[in-house]
């Protein structure tokens, strides 16, 4: 049985792996760093096996529909009332780099696997994905960033809303490179109702 200390010593450990993974070349300028993560237990209250979806409601209420991969053979057991227990992880890091820094190669690299054993079935999945923007504007009075992508595309203004970036806006120039990292790690448990 998956316990909370393993889900959480699992979802640590492969933070730890893939948070190293991206890392801007050159001596960024700054960055700046955001880590949302949660824990907790809830019940499946719908499914869905045309469309692969399932409906999980949390102890609060809320409500969270998930395709399911058909990566997951016996997605057919699943039932209403089942337990499901959640853990996540999503660290966003943006690296600002001089305009003559070269960037990290951009990626969206996952991997997933799921083990199965009687009625229960976890599941562990990580992602990481880089992404470089050129700075083509930037207003720290108004708070706000205009980016596009090297290769092209349209222009994309950013409201910074955290404390800690729009005291870093004075430092952004035109031209600068700005990397976005994230990574998501997802560990969760089903089980049949207790």
């Amino acid at each position: 049985m998956l316990n909370r200390r393993f889900l959480v010593a699992t979802v640590l450990s492969f933070c730890a792996a893939a948070g190293g993974a991206g890392v801007a070349q050159g001596q960024p300028v700054v960055g700046i760093q955001t880590i949302t993560s949660y824990y907790s237990d809830g019940r499946i209250t719908a499914v869905d096996p045309t469309a692969r979806t399932v409906t999980v409601t949390f102890p609060n209420g809320a409500t969270r529909t998930h395709n399911v991969s058909p990566a997951v053979a016996n997605f057919s057991a699943t039932r209403i009332g089942d337990t499901v227990t959640v853990g996540f992880e999503d660290r966003l890091t943006f690296v600002l780099s001089g305009s003559n820094s070269s960037m990290p190669r951009e990626s969206n690299d996952v991997a997933a696997g799921a083990i199965t054993r009687g009625q229960r079935v976890a599941g562990i999945g990580a992602a990481e994905t880089i992404r470089n923007w050129w700075v083509v504007g930037v207003d720290p009075t108004a708070g706000t960033l205009t980016l596009v992508d090297p290769s092209s595309g349209p222009l994309r203004t950013f409201k910074v809303t955290t404390q800690a970036g729009r005291e870093q806006l004075p430092r952004v120039k035109v031209g600068d490179g700005l990397t976005a990292i994230n990574n998501q790690v997802l560990v969760i448990s089903i089980g049949p109702r207790v």
